[in-house]
């Protein structure tokens, strides 16, 4: 490609792609912001219910796997949304203290649901992602203040031990994933590849080694799953009731998590 002072201009394959994916123009993009978010509450539940409601209901064992693993989709689509909200959010505050509120309502259920039930230690000791969202987005809001860099990144940390001692899902890294979808929000595919290289990285420090094939499949395949789906499909726009969706998601996961515990109670 020649510019106007005649000079041939190397054109970039990747960032031509980038520059697609951004303006919404890549032929894949047809999944809205709601459907990506029902997707990723649909197995979420499944996810969480396979234990407690149909692990002697479905014969098919690999099926049954699938469903397990299959929550594992969620946390990263959850987090990726946090950190979009966070760019397009009216008050950050207001949305901090709603997630704050919830991570509290949710936490009664989770309670019952996470082994040993509902006892001081899973109370204030184990707490729901919802927390780990509320922590990741005050780590947003402190990243993009006007404090000096140095009092940023030790106030950042200061928020990931937090999320360690109170043991949330996903405690550091889910917070470091927050981080890492905010900082390259204007180049997906290098988002893409970081947060690809990143989950490798974080299961080789769980399973302290190079993962096995069936960690591949039943962890990393739906967490990657997840990274080609905002990465490729999501088209960016709210989809056709935002307001209705957006409590539907704060509602919906203290509440399955007390239907879950429900069955539990019903089938023991």
């Amino acid at each position: 490609m020649k510019t106007e002072s005649g000079k041939v201009k190397k054109v970039s394959y990747l960032s031509d792609l980038d520059r697609k994916l951004l303006d919404k123009k890549f032929a894949l993009q047809f999944i809205d912001r709601d459907l990506l978010k029902y997707i990723a509450l649909v197995l979420m539940t499944l996810g969480h219910w396979s234990l407690d409601i149909y692990k002697n209901i479905i014969p098919s064992r690999s099926l049954f796997k699938f469903l397990v693993v299959a929550e594992y989709f969620a946390p990263p689509v959850f987090f990726f949304f946090i950190a979009e909200g966070f760019h397009y959010t009216k008050s950050k505050t207001k949305y901090a203290i709603r997630l704050l509120i919830f991570a509290v309502i949710t936490q009664i259920p989770y309670s019952l649901t996470y082994p040993g039930g509902l006892t001081l230690y899973n109370l204030f000791l184990q707490w729901n992602v919802i927390m780990t969202l509320f922590l990741g987005l005050c780590a947003l809001i402190v990243m993009h203040c006007e404090w000096k860099l140095p009092l940023r990144l030790l106030t950042i940390a200061a928020l990931m031990a937090v999320s360690w001692l109170l043991n949330c899902e996903w405690k550091v890294s889910g917070i470091m994933i927050m981080l890492l979808f905010a900082l390259l929000r204007q180049k997906p595919l290098l988002r893409f590849i970081a947060y690809t290289v990143f989950m490798f990285a974080v299961d080789c420090v769980m399973v302290r080694n190079i993962p096995a094939l069936s960690d591949y499949l039943h962890y990393l395949l739906p967490i990657w799953s997840a990274g080609v789906v905002i990465t490729f499909f999501y088209n960016g726009k709210k989809g056709h009731l935002p307001l209705f969706s957006k409590y539907f998601f704060y509602v919906w996961y203290p509440l399955h998590l007390f239907v879950q515990w429900l069955f539990h109670i019903i089938l023991e």
